[in-house]
């Protein structure tokens, strides 16, 4: 299970655009079948073998029956024919399962994202784990549980977001205030669950931090909390249902 985001990323019309999206990819495909003298290429009478929505910029890969790979626009009106290229991964996308295994991955290195610059709050040691938290998500309470045990084998970097309104927001302040000159006392108010005692922020205390969280946050296409970045970079959102075994079998099979 997820906590939801509050808008700006409500999840809902994303959805609603993706099922909308499928079905009319589906049907231009099956348009595409019609002989069109107009299209110096016509696309090939063939139908969907597999389809995976991108995480971002509203598109989706399509796997035809004869091996195709194609990019359908969200809401079904365009499609691209060939490869496409992943910035952010340096690689030339030709492939579905290519295309869906880069997808489902987050390289913060080559990003040149540092999350201490998004006010992370630091546990354990290790290989690091970075973890998108709002200070109020009962899931997120959950997985510090889950993480416990786990302080010397991974560092966690957990980065508060607030997405549930105005106290997850003056909590993230607070805590941004906090990590700098006090970062155990941040560490423990958050894993505590008592944000909501922390002093009243200074004003403009933390806003900068706060800004590049929420910035970073709908860069990467985070839609809840909490949402994990392994060590090799495999995404998850929501709270693994094992903790340990999901790191572990990431590691083992560098899946």
């Amino acid at each position: 299970m997820r906590q939801k985001l509050d808008s700006p990323f409500d999840e809902t019309p994303g959805r609603i655009a993706r099922h909308l999206g499928a079905s009319l990819a589906a049907l231009g495909l099956a348009a595409a079948s019609l002989a069109n003298p107009g299209m110096a290429e016509p696309l090939p009478s063939t139908s969907i073998a597999r389809m995976a929505q991108l995480p971002s910029g509203g598109l989706q890969a399509v796997e035809t029956t004869d091996g195709e790979l194609l990019f359908f626009s969200e809401n079904g009106r365009y499609v691209l024919r060939g490869s496409a290229v992943d910035l952010w991964h340096g690689a030339k996308l030709t492939a579905f399962d290519q295309t869906q295994h880069l997808a489902g991955r987050i390289d913060l290195a080559r990003l040149k994202l540092d999350v201490a610059d998004l006010g992370a709050i630091d546990v354990g040691e290790g290989p690091e784990v970075v973890v998108f938290v709002d200070p109020f998500c009962p899931h997120c309470t959950a997985l510090y549980a889950d993480l416990a045990p786990l302080r010397a084998t991974y560092r966690f970097r957990l980065v508060p977001i607030p997405v549930l309104g105005e106290s997850s927001q003056r909590a993230v302040l607070a805590l941004a205030c906090l990590s700098g000159s006090a970062p155990e006392q941040a560490r423990d108010a958050l894993l505590g669950g008592q944000t909501a005692d922390l002093p009243e922020p200074a004003a403009g205390c933390g806003e900068a931090v706060a800004q590049r969280t929420l910035i970073a946050a709908q860069i990467l296409g985070i839609r809840g909390t909490p949402f994990l970045i392994a060590p090799d970079g495999r995404l998850h959102q929501g709270r693994p249902a094992d903790l340990a075994a999901w790191l572990a079998a990431v590691e083992e099979r560098g899946e």
